[in-house]
């Protein structure tokens, strides 16, 4: 292995960033076959609501088994560079928040390149998260602890959601957290010039993504797509970011977590060592549960 990646980690190496760009048809068959069922801590509960242009989406509730009263929420975006479905890690990811931050976690089906480009997955995730915000009390949300998460392109959707709803003045969630975002469409970082050959991902998946997601899109109205570009985000509330050690996109999101410190956002910057992108996917690894636990010790602080 080129990149002292991680033992625990080894069966991703099997996966060059190209190799996903070019199975990613094949892939979505497989996790569209997975579906987020009920277990013995959680009950999933499925959901048509309205997204961008009046289409409709799927939408998960993920609850803990036994609760009562109007539970903390959060808002979970998945990765897979706007091309993926969900996958069962993702699913396992969200569980583990509804059972151990005792709250509902919400997973909107948003709608995929290549026939939906940008700006259709964020639209469809901010009708998400007013469609929550407008049915709290049926849906037993405090709807004034929220925290909005996301991996990747998730991440990407999380962090340009908080400046959607800022600029048509809506309420802001209570927190954001970001796993190795993906933040800037000028992909001029050293480790985007450093790591070309990377698993999961790389820089030459990273110039794919960025091409077809802004295929139709002029740079007035690409506000939501690059996120570092963004001026004025002193707004931001208190920010979790956990970036991969050998990803392209880590010093992306290192910078972008120092310049929310500069504006004095409360945030937690933590680089996952020996870790390529896409590590949550070993999500039975000590690698992700030690993750798991700095993240579930942050929501429980932003929560109280």
């Amino acid at each position: 292995m080129k990149y002292d990646i991680d033992s625990e980690l080894k069966s991703l190496s099997a996966y060059s960033g190209s190799m996903v760009g070019r199975l990613y048809p094949m892939l979505n068959a497989a996790y569209r076959m997975q579906k987020c069922r009920s277990d013995n801590s959680v009950n999933v509960k499925e959901y048509k609501i309205q997204g961008y242009g009046g289409k409709s989406i799927q939408t998960l509730v993920i609850e803990p088994k036994e609760y009562s009263g109007a539970l903390p929420c959060i808002m979970f975006f998945h990765g897979g560079g706007f091309l993926m479905s969900a996958s069962n890690a993702h699913y396992q990811i969200a569980k583990w928040y509804a059972k151990s931050a005792h709250c509902k976690v919400i997973m909107p089906d948003y709608r995929l390149m290549p026939k939906y480009r940008y700006p259709v997955a964020i639209e469809d995730c901010y009708n998400s998260y007013l469609w929550v915000k407008d049915n709290a009390k049926s849906l037993d949300i405090d709807k004034d602890r929220i925290i909005v998460t996301g991996d990747s392109a998730g991440g990407n959707i999380a962090a340009a959601l908080i400046i959607m709803l800022k600029d048509r003045d809506k309420d802001l969630p209570k927190g954001a957290m970001f796993i190795y975002p993906v933040l800037d469409k000028r992909m001029d970082t050293g480790s985007m010039r450093r790591f070309t050959d990377t698993p999961i991902w790389d820089s030459r998946c990273s110039k794919m993504f960025w091409d077809m997601y802004l295929e139709n899109a002029d740079k007035e109205g690409s506000r939501y797509a690059s996120i570092s570009e963004v001026d004025h985000l002193n707004y931001f509330p208190p920010t979790y970011i956990e970036v991969a050690e050998f990803d392209c996109l880590h010093d992306e999101g290192v910078e972008f977590g120092k310049r929310l410190m500069s504006l004095n956002v409360n945030v937690q910057l933590n680089e996952v060592e020996r870790t390529c992108h896409g590590y949550e996917s070993v999500f039975k690894s000590s690698i992700v549960k030690n993750c798991m636990d700095r993240r579930i010790d942050w929501i429980g602080r932003i929560f109280a």
